[in-house]
Formats: C-alpha cells, structure tokens, sequence
C-alpha cells in the first residue's frame, strides 16, 4: 500500500486516508516508517483532528486503570476495553517514567492527562498522551500550586486549537498554562461567587467535566435557605470565567458528568439510587433517568455508570440500556480511596494529540 520510489500508488491517495484515519494508535506509529507520504500524513495537525473525531464517534469502553499501590515490580497502568483487560504497555522501562506520579489530576481531555508529583511538599506537573508515550514536564510557575489548595481544569482552545491548562485559588489568583507558548499566565481571580455572605461555606466536588471549549466545576454553597448548587465553568477562547444555576432538586452526594454532550449531574438519592439531572440550556435541568446500582461510584464513560461491588470486582451500568457487565479486573485497591494504595479508573481515550515540542 506503500508508495513506492518512482511514485506509483497501488491505491488512491484518498482511500490511503479513509483506511489509515480507522486504525488504532499502536498501528498508524508503526507505519509512520512505511514511507515518507504516510509519515507525513499521520504528523498532519488534520489528519490527528480526523482520527480523533472518529475515536470519539466510537462509543465502546475504554478504561484507564492507575493502581497506585503497585509494587515496583508491577505494571501500575492497566486498560479494559471491549477487547479484554491487559497492561497498557509491554516495556517495563516506560513504567519508571511514572514512578512518583502520585495523582493522575484530570483525564481524559482529547486523550491527555495531566499527572502530578510531590517531592519534600513541593508539586510539579506533567501533561501525559499514553498512546504515543509522550510526557511533557510543565514549566515552574512563579506561584505555588497544590491540589490541597487550588483546583486544576483542563481543555482545549478550539479558537486556536491550543491546550490549555487552568489553575486558581479562591479569592486569590489564577493561571493559564498554553501548550503552543509552554508559559503561565498569572492573573487575579476576582470571580465574586467565593466573596459570599458571612458564615457560607463553599466545597468542591470532586467530578469533572470538560465540553465544546469550557471546563466545569461544582460548587456546594451553604446558605441559611439551604445548599445550592452552582457550576462554575471557565472558557478557554476568552479565558473568563462564568457561572450557571445548577438544578434546585439534589443531595450533596453528586458527581458532574458529560451526558450525551451535555453537562449533567449524577445526584445520589438513597439506598444505592442515582438520579441522572441534564442541563437543557444554561441553568434549566431536567431529570432523565433514576436507577439503582452498587455501592462504590468511581468513574462514569459515555452513558455508562463505573461501580464497584463489595466483593472488589468492577463492573459497568449502561444507564440507557439497563445493563450490567462485569468488566473481568477484580481488585481490593478499587474499593480504596488513599492515593497511597487506592485503584483509580479514568476514561480512556486513544489519540495521536502530540503534546512534545519539536526540538525534545
């Protein structure tokens, strides 16, 4: 299928394309060294948009899972897909790379995680693309960064196909992280939402949710009414932030989520039952589904619930089709939630995102 010295093709150069854009990661980088002609159309910046796009047309799971209590001896990354449970990678020597990450903060945005490392209470940040095996160590901001204080989002600039990272401290300061200028950008937080009246108390969630340029958070707000809910979302276009009512009918127990494109929120009831709230339009909710599952929540993918039972085994719930799978990995890690020994699971997502620059 290659294109051979004297030019000639034994296919079109389109169907080159449409067959080449279909196949996984760990195929296009071995063919990268076919020829010249397909080297340079996987590196190009719209043929990885077309790969990516047609991974996100595909539905089927995919699962991340970091073990960080695995011993030095053991892989700590392990992926579940529709194909089986097995190591991400086979070189062992990739794995060292990762010792020290104690949290993988925020995945999977277009296939890219963010890791964290703490040495002697000092954090230092990386940005990580596990199909190609590319790490990226951030620059040293001016300012001191924890998760223990601050709170991290991340995205893409679809004005400038640019990502991005976003940091901020309540009622303090926040920065902004380019990938394409590999520099901070400090600023004053002013967003009035942490200014609220005396004796109000605002917690975070700890769910995610990044959609169509702009990242999200939940925030309990406890008022003499009662708690309210309120979403705060951050564009990366413009770089401001902004605020959106969230439903008035919830618990405190609830987990962001992305649902059919849609911000949603994952309210637990009682009894291991879950309501499933969506956001129409800006600050008007309605509720789409209500199931009963098992008791320990650690991821969602997709329209599909990841749980834990309580005998340590993972399983999945397609809360549109009403079924259950036992995804075939049972560890008593899973049930953990210490970053020391706990078993995390993120979504998975194969792309062929570089995030190295041209001269590492």
């Amino acid at each position: 299928m290659a294109t051979s010295d004297n030019g000639h093709r034994p296919f079109p150069e389109d169907l080159d394309r449409n067959i080449l854009v279909k196949l996984p990661v760990k195929s296009l980088l071995r063919f990268k060294c076919v020829c010249k002609n397909w080297y340079t159309l996987i590196k190009n910046p719209n043929f990885i948009k077309e790969h990516l796009n047609n991974c996100n047309k595909n539905k089927s799971l995919q699962l991340l899972i970091y073990d960080y209590g695995a011993s030095d001896g053991s892989p700590p990354i392990t992926l579940i897909s529709d194909h089986g449970v097995f190591p991400l990678h086979e070189n062992p020597d990739y794995f060292q790379r990762f010792r020290g990450m104690t949290n993988i903060l925020i995945g999977c945005v277009d296939g890219i995680y963010l890791l964290e490392r703490v040495s002697d209470d000092k954090y230092s940040y990386a940005l990580w693309n596990p199909a190609i095996r590319e790490v990226r160590p951030l620059p040293e901001p001016k300012i001191p960064f924890s998760t223990r204080e601050g709170f991290f989002g991340c995205g893409l600039d679809p004005s400038s196909n640019d990502y991005k990272i976003v940091y901020f401290i309540k009622n303090r300061y926040a920065a902004v992280y380019s990938c394409s200028r590999d520099s901070w950008r400090i600023f004053e937080f002013t967003f009035r939402i942490f200014h609220p009246a005396k004796n109000c108390i605002e917690t975070f969630a700890l769910g995610i949710a990044y959609l169509n340029g702009a990242y999200y958070w939940m925030i309990n707000e406890y008022t003499p009414e009662g708690v309210k809910c309120i979403f705060l979302s951050f564009d990366f276009s413009n770089e401001v932030f902004g605020k959106i009512d969230g439903p008035v009918h919830y618990s405190v127990t609830r987990m962001p989520i992305l649902f059919d494109d849609s911000i949603a929120l994952l309210n637990y009831c009682e009894d291991f039952v879950y309501d499933i709230w969506v956001m129409i339009r800006p600050g008007v909710w309605n509720k789409r589904f209500t199931f009963q599952c098992f008791p320990y929540f650690k991821s969602w993918y997709s329209s599909t619930v990841i749980f834990v039972t309580r005998s340590s085994r993972l399983v999945s719930y397609n809360v549109k089709t009403q079924k259950t799978t036992h995804l075939g990995l049972s560890y008593p890690g899973l049930k953990r939630f210490s970053y020391k020994d706990r078993c995390a699971v993120y979504p998975y997502k194969e792309s062929l995102v570089a995030i190295k620059r041209e001269n590492e």
